[in-house]
């Protein structure tokens, strides 16, 4: 447990002077130094994520380059860039965040099944190969991983080893937590704002603070939560559309279901039109940014985003044109919005995919399915919100004040968009993927808003010192809680010989290297298929879908070019 409370105090200072850099160059060099150092290591993220999908058009992401992205920030820095308070902060805040990514992390599991399915076995592949033409043919998975496996990565270097891919997913999660709790008692911040901050804070450390339910849905929906905040700060318009240009976009690289956060940088800048708003060293890096990483879904899938089909180029060779395989795109549509919408829990004969989204048949399903899962997920939120509103009311009335929750509402445009975005994405939520983790980026961004714009007439707001305090205490008191959780949690495995690091090679607790077997053809190794369950962590490419007759593969056509494969069905 030493090992971790070093590699993530380690990491986070990396990220720190990655992400002070990145801001440093294309942000403001002048706020660099004052910026909410936790917001540093998203920014640290962001660019360590880009440089990755770069090289891995030309080289696999081993560990020798790995080493690099790990120490040539810091050379960088300690060269060109060096500040001591920089310095000084990052030591002081990682040691926090350190203490919090070892209770979060300590003898936990990775995200099941997804994580042992394709988040690991993607990690792999990038760590062993260039990018693969056509590996979706393999698993219809790797056509939309997510950009955080590109984080996870890098950090399998001579240093961590392969324990490092754990690291870069609960260090976001654990920056996240310090970010919000920043912004809280940050005094540039209205009452308004610290309300809704609040309330997310409330609802993160409630729902999302075990690193085994992360998945590549936590961090997109975190990003969201931080795009709205820095939306509804009062900073200048310019500085707004920085930073809502930046995390649009890694929210869509992450998850794709979170589109609607780009229309937010959009209303900026038609909010105030120059042209530096609309070109600038942030936009244009996240248009370059967006262009790899479509150009890398055509590569792997035949679609710029998989699997929409409408986004797909049919006539490249690899694009798989038979709609039985999962590989194919309308299929896998189809596939992934039954199933979020409760086509397993049918009840009888159960009706095929196309049937059973027309005409909301599934609501029904969903509704004895999914929904009931939903609330059972926001009970202990919705309770603590409920007393936390009998308790204001209770103060209201004591103090004999009068509370007008409509008539003194005064809120601005940004409000309003903010709202507007965040009913549309919980509409387009319900519509088209309604499952909790797929958007709750939406639906408690919008409950939150609605929520401050109520509770900011209370008089108990009105007194900054007693907010502070109140809020204080009640976080220490969740604090308080994660901590028992995860610690009895780490003491009921501690005396087990067992790795306190999570699960990344299988599903045991004793968590040892698979090793898969070779689909060969010519004599050569084309694929792994895993023996038993997912392939985790192993050699690469791996699939547990394969049979022999799954893919109907006549022939699997296996070209190099210049070090590059490319994985077809032979028409």
């Amino acid at each position: 447990m030493i090992e971790i409370f070093l590699y993530s105090l380690l990491s986070s200072i990396h990220l720190y002077i990655c992400g002070y850099l990145f801001y440093y160059v294309f942000i403001s060099k002048e706020i660099a130094i004052k910026n909410n150092i936790f917001e540093l290591a998203l920014y640290g993220a962001f660019v360590l994520c880009f440089i990755a999908l770069f090289l891995n058009f030309f080289t696999s992401l081993n560990k020798t380059v790995n080493n690099v992205l790990l120490f040539l920030p810091i050379i960088i820095f300690l060269i060109f860039y060096f500040n001591k308070k920089l310095i000084r902060n990052a030591i002081f805040y990682s040691i926090p965040i350190a203490i919090l990514f070892l209770l979060t992390v300590s003898y936990d599991n990775t995200y099941r099944p997804d994580a042992g399915s394709y988040h690991l076995p993607y990690i792999s592949i990038l760590n062993e190969n260039k990018i693969l033409t056509g590996i979706n043919n393999i698993h219809y998975r790797f056509g939309h991983t997510s950009i955080i496996q590109y984080l996870s990565s890098i950090y399998n270097n001579n240093i961590f080893n392969e324990k490092g891919i754990t690291i870069p997913l609960c260090l976001i999660f654990c920056n996240f937590i310090g970010y919000f709790i920043y912004e809280i008692f940050n005094k540039k911040n209205t009452k308004l704002i610290k309300i809704f901050i609040f309330i997310i804070l409330v609802f993160v450390l409630f729902r999302v603070n075990r690193y085994s339910n992360f998945g590549n849905d936590a961090p997109a929906n975190l990003l969201f939560f931080y795009l709205i905040i820095e939306s509804l700060k009062e900073n200048n318009n310019f500085l707004k559309i920085q930073k809502t240009i930046f995390a649009s976009i890694f929210i869509f690289l992450n998850k794709i279901t979170l589109l609607f956060g780009l229309l937010i940088p959009i209303y900026f800048i038609k909010k105030n039109f120059k042209l530096n708003n609309l070109f600038n060293r942030v936009s244009i890096f996240g248009i370059i940014f967006l262009i790899l990483y479509c150009g890398k879904n055509i590569l792997v899938s035949g679609c710029v985003i998989f699997p929409i089909e409408q986004s797909c180029i049919k006539s490249v060779y690899w694009y798989d044109n038979e709609s039985k395989r999962g590989s194919n795109a309308i299929n896998t549509r189809l596939e992934n919005e039954a199933w979020t919408k409760g086509w397993p829990n049918q009840i009888g004969r159960k009706e095929n995919y196309k049937n059973y989204l027309s005409n909301f048949n599934w609501v029904k399903t969903w509704k004895n399915s999914e929904a009931k899962r939903i609330i059972k997920k926001l009970t202990p939120f919705t309770i603590f919100l409920f007393l936390l509103f009998i308790i204001l009311l209770g103060h209201e009335y004591k103090n004999k004040n009068r509370l007008k929750l409509i008539n003194r509402v005064k809120i601005n445009k940004d409000y309003y968009f903010c709202l507007i975005i965040t009913f549309l994405g919980s509409l387009l939520w319900f519509l088209k993927f309604p499952v909790f983790r797929y958007g709750y980026g939406y639906l408690i961004s919008l409950l939150g808003i609605l929520i401050a714009l109520c509770f900011k007439n209370f008089k108990f707001f009105t007194d900054e010192f007693i907010l502070n305090k109140s809020i204080k205490y009640i976080i220490i008191i969740l604090f308080l809680g994660i901590t028992i959780k995860n610690g009895n949690r780490i003491y009921s495995s501690f005396n087990e010989n067992i790795d306190p690091w999570p699960n990344i090679y299988s599903e045991d607790k004793k968590n040892k290297k698979k090793i898969n077997i070779p689909i060969t053809k010519n004599q050569k190794i084309i694929f792994y298929k895993s023996k038993h369950g997912e392939c985790y962590y192993s050699k690469s490419p791996c699939t547990h879908f394969y049979n022999g007759n799954d893919f109907k593969i006549d022939d699997i056509n296996l070209e190099i070019f210049k070090g590059y494969k490319i994985y077809y069905f032979e028409r």
